[in-house]
């Protein structure tokens, strides 16, 4: 109980905790009463010693003193004095997320690119959250919308609106743990460039089609300079814009390569998908700390 009450004092137990401690055990109630009792035949025999024994007697009765105060009115001590864990499984219930890994398509682009957006009727797939927990104070919302990017994977029509949202959305990029992205667009080395360095980032999707390598990388636009354009109808992937930063990005644990939808773009072959996968599986799947 005196270890209790250094707790209490250092304020790692609150008031009700240790009032609960005495309350609920007739055993530590009359460990109290009995050092009381103790305390003051050894102040009787022994003068010397009555400094010592007072404090130990004042500091019973200060305890006691808590647990007969009235409970009435004393609630729920606050959401955030419970240990971040407990308020993190309370954001994982509101949010549904004990139920698996859901995906989320953006709001609708708001980056300048000339790149297709999602399809429209791939919106009805999805379910409408009540997030209006993330507006009820600032730390509240940082650790309740940090929940609800981790268990979510995030799909982008391009690597330009994915450039866009981890630039104006700093908590996202530091929360997201799964992407989803179509290799494609003006700012595509940007985009793939966001995921260098995200230590949280778990799995990546990469999407390729014919519309990849229409913008190639400063290294084949130099190349071209002086041997001219390759033949190729589509070019090829290692032309591409952004293939040098995807090939930088590390420490993953998982990573797939997929086709176009076929009403959004022209598909590459198999092969292309098979390789490129082979080739970041080697790449990203690195530690992070790697630098070959």
């Amino acid at each position: 109980m005196f270890k209790a009450l250094e707790e209490f004092k250092t304020a790692r137990l609150d008031e009700a905790a240790l009032g609960r401690l005495i309350r609920l055990s007739p055993n530590n109630r009359a460990a109290l009463v009995n050092t009381m009792v103790k305390c003051a035949g050894i102040m009787k025999d022994k003068p010397s010693q009555s400094k010592y024994c007072l404090d130990i007697i004042t500091s019973c009765g200060d305890m006691l003193e808590i647990a007969d105060r009235p409970t009435d009115g004393v609630g729920f001590p606050g959401f955030l004095k419970l240990p971040r864990e407990i308020r993190d499984w309370i954001y994982d219930i509101y949010l549904g997320n004990l139920s698996g890994t859901r995906n989320i398509i953006p709001t609708p682009k708001k980056d300048n690119c000339a790149c297709a957006p999602h399809e429209p009727p791939q919106y009805v797939k999805f379910t409408m959250v009540d997030m209006q927990l993330g507006f009820t104070s600032k730390q509240i919302s940082n650790e309740f919308l940090t929940c609800f990017y981790r268990k979510r994977k995030f799909h982008f029509p391009c690597a330009c609106e994915m450039n866009y949202h981890l630039t104006n959305n700093v908590l996202l990029k530091s929360a997201m743990t799964r992407v989803m992205f179509h290799w494609c667009g003006e700012r595509a080395d940007l985009g793939i460039h966001q995921l260098q360095g995200m230590r949280q980032l778990e799995v990546m999707t990469v999407v390729i089609s014919k519309t990849t390598s229409q913008i190639v990388n400063r290294r084949e636009k130099e190349i071209r300079r002086f041997f001219g354009a390759r033949r190729n109808n589509h070019g090829s992937l290692t032309e591409s814009l952004g293939w040098d930063e995807l090939l930088a990005i590390r420490g993953l644990t998982h990573v797939l390569v997929e086709h176009i939808d076929k009403r959004k773009a022209d598909r590459r072959t198999d092969g292309d998908r098979r390789c490129l996968e082979n080739m970041l599986g080697f790449y990203v799947l690195l530690p992070a700390d790697d630098n070959q």
